[in-house]
């Protein structure tokens, strides 16, 4: 049996002359909560827009659960789409906004009814029935665009940034409400963000775009950990960038000089002497202290040019040469054990700093 719910083969979208999805591949499994993450303008909606059937591609093929859907009308795949703006009808209340896609599949009422109590009580909007949009909250209107998509028991949802419009605090709550109800249904999520957060908090696997290609696909954690390029280290959380010259190659350790500093990093050969690479390093990966460590061996002195108090952790920022200075994230044990001026270790293990391939860099 394929797994694959949706499968996506050399998919390209042209609007005039302008390319906004260039040979996009990917596969994406039954039941699995996936993303397409990136900034505005990457080509992540277009490429839902395709799937949803609203665009037609100018090149490639796509499937839904094995068949081509290349052509097919929006209510013929078996795919439903959440907005970001909900599309609520507003002279409509809860029960009859639900209830439309059912209606147009000419269901009896007696046939709907039962539908329908499941699918708000799966989204806790029971004996809310009677009300209109503009009587909801926020989070209670997102419920209603989602027990809408999910009345009709599609087997690929797709969402368009629906937690967009709500404030932090709810958007959170609803990451872990959506990833409940995901699980629970195993259904196929196929979710559009350009919240970094978000996709690592709600995703089995994400795919991350760039200027309409996928530049990277993986697990949240590969993601963050491994990058495969600048840019997908840049867009992802917060990265140093430390540029350098190859001094040598033991795979799959390389040494390299920054500035007349010799530093250990991960990275995948070949490489020559003096080629000119850039190493990512995350700044919560970075230690600080006070006195000399004899167990590490990326480590160095550095002054405390700058810091920010942000509640869990502070912000260093620490000059190590000139024309060297980084980021270093602690959490607050002890928020008082450095302060501004003050001379310090600092380093890292060597696998936690990545050497970046030239050629793959944003």
């Amino acid at each position: 049996m394929d797994e694959s719910s949706v499968e996506l083969k050399n998919l390209s979208k042209q609007f005039g002359a302008h390319p906004v999805v260039r040979d996009v591949s990917l596969q994406i499994k039954r039941g699995e909560f996936f993303s397409l993450l990136g900034p505005s303008g990457c080509g992540k909606t277009t490429t839902l827009r395709l799937l949803a059937g609203f665009d037609n591609p100018s090149s490639g093929e796509i499937f839904i659960n094995g068949s081509l859907a290349n052509g097919a009308p929006p209510y013929a795949r078996d795919v439903n789409l959440v907005f970001q703006s909900y599309a609520l009808f507003p002279h409509m209340n809860v029960y009859q906004n639900v209830a439309f896609g059912l209606e147009m599949k000419k269901l009896s009422r007696s046939q709907i009814q039962p539908m329908l109590e499941e699918v708000l009580s799966l989204v806790r909007l029971t004996g809310l029935e009677s009300r209109f949009p503009k009587q909801l909250s926020g989070g209670q209107q997102q419920r209603v665009a989602l027990a809408r998509a999910l009345v009709t028991h599609p087997s690929v949802l797709l969402l368009d940034e629906p937690l967009g419009a709500l404030d932090l605090k709810l958007r959170k709550e609803m990451q872990l409400e959506l990833k409940k109800l995901q699980r629970k249904l195993n259904i196929t999520f196929i979710y559009v963000t350009h919240d970094q957060e978000e996709a690592l908090t709600m995703s089995d696997r994400i795919a991350v775009m760039d200027h309409g290609r996928v530049v990277q696909v993986g697990r949240p954690e590969e993601i963050y950990e491994q990058p495969a390029t600048r840019f997908v280290a840049d867009f992802i959380g917060e990265t140093n960038f430390i540029e350098g010259k190859i001094v040598s190659c033991d795979p799959p350790w390389v040494k390299v000089d920054v500035q007349g500093i010799q530093m250990s990093a991960l990275g995948i050969p070949p490489y020559e002497k003096s080629r000119e690479v850039v190493i990512a390093i995350r700044p919560e990966k970075i230690w600080l202290q006070k006195e000399h460590s004899s167990s590490s061996e990326n480590q160095f002195t550095g002054l405390i040019e700058e810091l920010v108090y942000l509640g869990t952790d502070t912000r260093y920022l620490v000059r190590l040469s000139d024309e060297l200075i980084l980021t270093v994230r602690q959490q607050n044990l002890d928020h008082s054990a450095f302060r501004k001026g003050d001379r310090v270790y600092l380093g890292w293990p060597a696998p936690c700093a990545q050497v970046l391939h030239p050629e793959t860099e944003a």
